[in-house]
């Protein structure tokens, strides 16, 4: 999601999720393909740069317009907990690729670097829905969702 869109929340979230996947993949080769170039060994840190600027348009995915609306703090809140959470993904990819590449196990291609992602996108995600603050934020999201939609329908 670029930073000028505003976010529609009757998106279907798989929906969104193929977009971010979609983007990934176009900005990775945009930016990355050299990189991989005939399955070339790359060394992460001789390339952080060219590798940051990619990562913060992956992070910048999450970042949205300030809510104008007061009644809509939580749903504020629950975004900027979002955008936390992949950037958080995002770092560790990058600290997990370094390593990898240290270890001399590297990133051969974008497909693995993607599974990379993908892998700490879900450990964050793990990890995020276990603490009381992930749980308290998502907790006043619906809440203001469910009285959102009661207000919506008529008697």
């Amino acid at each position: 999601m670029s930073k000028d869109a505003k976010f529609d929340f009757d998106t279907n979230w798989y929906d969104l999720w193929m977009k971010q996947s979609r983007e990934f993949f176009e900005t990775a080769n945009e930016n990355l393909q050299t990189l991989f170039e005939n399955g070339a060994f790359i060394n992460p840190e001789a390339h952080m740069a060219q590798i940051n600027l990619w990562v913060q348009h992956l992070k910048s995915q999450w970042q949205i317009d300030q809510f104008q609306e007061k009644q809509q703090k939580a749903y504020e809140k629950y975004w900027k907990t979002m955008g936390k959470m992949c950037s958080d993904a995002c770092d560790m990819m990058v600290d997990l690729w370094i390593k990898r590449a240290r270890d001399q196990n590297p990133i051969r291609n974008i497909r693995e670097l993607y599974e990379l992602w993908l892998n700490c996108c879900n450990d964050i995600y793990k990890k995020s829905m276990h603490s009381k603050s992930y749980q308290d934020v998502y907790g006043e999201f619906m809440n203001a969702a469910l009285k959102f939609w009661k207000s919506a329908i008529p008697e």
